[in-house]
């Protein structure tokens, strides 16, 4: 399968939105927000963030990141080590890469685990999005890796969704150390996560 470039895409996105500057654009609907929250959307998905932090589009992208990568989001409260943040990479499959979600997660994992130093899975279970009549299967994976020996580890939540031939995989990073707050709010951006 060749799921194997989405993978890495998912995380170096995520470890490369810590250096991206930042972008104040986005778009807002009238569904039920969260206090303190916005959603931004665009004709594919919608995700609900906190107003507070910054919308990296792709025309603030550094030549670095994936051009999978379709938006970041990074946390307002700037790290020297690594600041949190959330990426959405989609991706057109061919029909060779035709799978299940639950196929293309694992293939992804198999990349993080090959690109990570230290990689340590942590937790997985397959999932559910409303979507349609059926609703679509989803994955969500959490590990731990860091880049290269001298880096710091980095903590991964994935969501991963294939609807059609189109892929997402949903990528929140942050250290494992992250104040707790943080970590509620990725989380419930990940969970926030659908598409249209």
């Amino acid at each position: 399968m060749k799921f194997r470039k989405l993978a890495a895409i998912g995380i170096i996105s995520s470890i490369l939105f810590t250096g991206c500057g930042g972008s104040s654009s986005s778009t807002s609907t009238s569904a039920p927000l969260k206090e303190g929250n916005l959603i931004y959307e665009n004709s594919s998905y919608s995700i609900q963030i906190p107003k507070a932090w910054e919308v990296i589009d792709k025309t603030s992208f550094t030549s670095t990141v994936p051009p999978e990568t379709m938006i970041g989001f990074r946390n307002n409260i700037k790290s020297d080590i690594f600041t949190a943040n959330i990426n959405v990479a989609q991706k057109q499959l061919r029909q060779t890469d035709s799978a299940s979600v639950k196929d293309f997660a694992k293939s992804s994992m198999e990349i993080s685990r090959n690109n990570l130093i230290g990689y340590q899975l942590l937790n997985e279970k397959e999932g559910k999005m409303n979507y349609g009549k059926e609703g679509l299967s989803t994955y969500y994976t959490e590990f731990e890796g860091k880049k290269s020996a001298s880096e710091q580890i980095i903590h991964f939540k994935q969501v991963y969704i294939v609807s059609g031939a189109t892929s997402y995989t949903v990528t929140a990073s942050y250290l494992p150390n992250e104040d707790e707050s943080v970590v509620t709010a990725l989380g419930e951006m990940l969970d926030s996560f659908s598409l249209k």
